[in-house]
């Protein structure tokens, strides 16, 4: 296909940091058009630093790909109109500003869907808009602990532990899309658009709902196991040492819990360690996991012989379930995942060449990834492409500040 899936879709974008961008760049590998309203001069709030100011920042880079950038003050009446005259030619409306802001500017959902019915009106806030919370400032550690993820992440003696993985940002901003593209779907039958709610709380519950297991079936909060199995005590199940010993040098070994598994006595098998099978203690998943310790000192006298890599190759290849611990630096520099486009080189007109994880989807209807705009990079392209406005009226605006 030539054309991505949501080829004809515009979104008009007012997000900043990461969840509402994380949204609006999934929507546009998949072919929409974006265009994102950014404050003149400044742009949105993560796309500078005080560490390098007027230079795009990499995070700015990684969740702005494919999109558009106009600048745009639509605190003053002029640019409150052009706003509406973009909202008329458009599909999607998305915001994740403080909550009350959008209605302040002039664009709560009722008045815009009154305007434009057409419009599916998306938000994303930290709590949801009726919670006793909703005016509480959010970011992704603070709503991952409101979230529940935070408490179950640890060691059983220690505090909690933030999780490294953006479950309340970039969650909220997947579950975003695939919310939009329903209500785009559903559209296609009513004609009209709907508002859509998105809670980053709400977000990470639904991401740690394994969480239950152990919730429902003891009665009690699930706690922290560290890198053991969350769901029940079982072993083995967790991180071992490999060589050389670095910081980043594990393997994760899980066998399953599963009655009639082989997977324990493979990889005892493929250890040289048979006589362990034979031995009470690590009869069952249960009985291992009561002497998890001197277990685990029989499973790394063979890894910590292997690198993490050559562990899982090993492991994998008998079907024991195994994974290296991989860092940021590995990924980037893997030849398969660049080679697949999950690490994708573009080109920044001051950063020159920067590798950024891109989407899993893999299907017809994605679009090739390219670089984050410059901010107002398409003021052109869009008001006087789009909205007809004279180069003159153009040079107005900017020369007032409205651009």
């Amino acid at each position: 296909m030539t054309k991505g899936a949501l080829d004809g879709i515009r979104i008009v974008d007012l997000t900043q940091f990461e969840s509402g961008t994380v949204c609006t760049m999934t929507l546009a590998w998949l072919g929409a058009e974006v265009i994102k309203v950014e404050r003149p001069n400044v742009g949105e709030a993560n796309r500078y630093t005080y560490v390098e100011p007027g230079v795009d920042s990499y995070n700015f880079i990684i969740c702005n790909a494919n999109k558009k950038s106009v600048t745009l003050n639509a605190k003053s009446p002029e640019g409150n109109e052009i706003l509406w005259k973009l909202l008329r030619k458009s599909d999607v409306f998305i915001e994740n500003m403080a909550p009350g802001a959008i209605d302040r500017l002039g664009f709560g959902y009722e008045v815009v869907h009154r305007e434009c019915p057409q419009i599916v009106y998306a938000q994303l806030k930290g709590y949801g808009l009726d919670s006793p919370w909703a005016e509480f400032p959010a970011f992704d550690p603070t709503v991952q602990a409101t979230g529940g993820s935070t408490s179950i992440t640890g060691f059983p003696d220690g505090p909690p532990v933030q999780p490294g993985v953006n479950l309340a940002d970039s969650g909220a901003g997947y579950m975003t899309a695939l919310a939009i593209i329903a209500a785009l779907y559903q559209r296609t039958s009513t004609g009209v658009g709907q508002r859509i709610e998105i809670s980053m709380q709400d977000t990470v519950i639904s991401f740690v709902r394994a969480a239950w297991e152990q919730h429902l079936r003891t009665g009690k909060s699930t706690p922290r196991v560290g890198n053991d199995m969350p769901l029940e005590n079982v072993a083995p199940g967790g991180l071992f040492p490999c060589y050389p010993g670095g910081k980043d040098d594990y393997v994760h070994i899980y066998t399953s819990r599963s009655p009639g598994s082989k997977q324990f006595q493979k990889l005892m098998e493929k250890i040289g360690r048979t006589d362990v099978l034979d031995d009470p203690r690590f009869e069952t998943p249960q009985s291992r996991y009561l002497h998890k310790e001197e277990l685990d000192n029989v499973i790394s006298e063979w890894t910590m012989k292997r690198t993490k890599i050559e562990a899982m190759e090993e492991l994998c290849s008998e079907g024991i379930p195994s994974g290296a611990n991989l860092n940021t630096e590995d990924i980037t520099n893997d030849a398969y995942l660049r080679q697949r486009g999950i690490i994708t080189e573009v080109q920044h007109p001051v950063r020159g060449s920067v590798l950024i994880p891109t989407h899993p989807m893999k299907m017809d209807g994605t679009v090739p990834v390219t670089i984050s705009p410059l901010l107002g990079e398409h003021n052109d392209e869009v008001y006087c492409g789009l909205l007809g406005l004279s180069s003159d009226e153009l040079h107005r605006l900017f020369g007032n500040g409205v651009v």
